[in-house]
């Protein structure tokens, strides 16, 4: 199998995933002890002491990124993006963030990678973006009038920015040349060391009040599989295929999480809903399938003879 192929299975393995947490998400919370600010504090503490063996073995190289760098690491897969997600199913259904969140963050990478590390799109690839946003656009629109459309706003500016934390994410972690697990090692790791002192100062160890079950359940998909597993797994792809690519991976995301939402939680998308997933598949099928117009400006070169 080639690189690039290798590539394409761990992005949309990763995408996968972040379906399957979506609506796991969704269905917990609806009997959940712990809110989303308590998910996060538990999500960032367990996945920080998954990495710390790693992070005591091989030290990411944290001395040569600039801050700037570090914070968007940090926070595009980390704690601002972790609050900024699970937040938005407080207010929306598990569908509009799978429609929202990795789509629009397609968007916004391409239209990043294109702007701050040179990754050049075919005329195509500008159409998939399109394609995705528009369909995006429609899937959220068409959702207004429904039983969420009160307070479903909340959760669409939540998801978007969620969408653009993770595209200035994808973007600066390419653009470092980070290996896949030095990535997730800083992420989690800072994200602990950002995140838990003022909650715990504000919160106290709130969390620790929960059932076990539900503690064990919560720090399993938050801090095993989506914090931890999914980020390396996704990092992966990013390395083989680029940012703009790997994102427009993510927006294949809509497709499963509706599906799996209309397994577990009953939630059935209207017609106008589904022509809107169907613009947006397009939409990925047409970004992902380009190829860079260029040599990846930031592959490694071969030594000459």
């Amino acid at each position: 199998m080639t690189s690039e192929a290798w590539g394409w299975l761990a992005a949309f393995g990763a995408v996968s995933m972040w379906a399957g947490w979506a609506v796991a998400t969704r269905l917990l919370l609806g009997s959940a002890t712990l809110d989303p600010a308590d998910i996060v504090a538990l999500r960032f503490l367990t996945a920080a002491a998954l990495m710390l063996p790693y992070a005591a073995a091989r030290p990411p190289p944290v001395r040569r990124l600039t801050v700037p760098t570090l914070a968007a690491i940090i926070a595009g897969s980390g704690f601002a993006f972790s609050l900024c997600n699970t937040g938005g199913l407080v207010f929306a259904p598990a569908a509009h963030s799978g429609a929202m969140t990795s789509p629009l963050g397609a968007v916004f990478t391409g239209l990043l990678a294109h702007g701050l590390i040179g990754e050049r799109l075919r005329p195509r690839s500008v159409l998939g973006l399109t394609m995705i946003a528009g369909g995006a656009t429609a899937i959220v629109l068409a959702s207004l009038g429904g039983a969420w459309g009160g307070r479903s706003w909340i959760g669409h500016l939540l998801f978007t920015a969620a969408g653009l934390l993770w595209a200035g994410y994808n973007v600066t972690a390419r653009g470092a040349r980070l290996a896949a697990l030095d990535a997730v090692a800083i992420s989690t790791i800072g994200s602990a060391l950002v995140y838990l002192p003022p909650y715990l100062l504000l919160a106290g160890p709130r969390f620790l009040a929960a059932p076990w079950r539900e503690i064990a359940i919560q720090a399993a998909l938050h801090g095993g599989v989506g914090a931890t597993l999914s980020i390396f797994v996704f990092n992966l792809g990013l390395i083989r295929l680029g940012a703009a690519r790997a994102a427009a991976a993510g927006a294949l995301t809509p497709i499963l999480t509706a599906l799996a939402g209309v397994a577990v939680l009953g939630e059935v998308p209207s017609p106008p809903e589904a022509a809107g997933m169907a613009v947006l598949t397009a939409g990925v099928w047409l970004a992902s399938g380009a190829r860079l117009a260029s040599a990846d400006p930031l592959a490694p070169r071969r030594p000459g003879p």
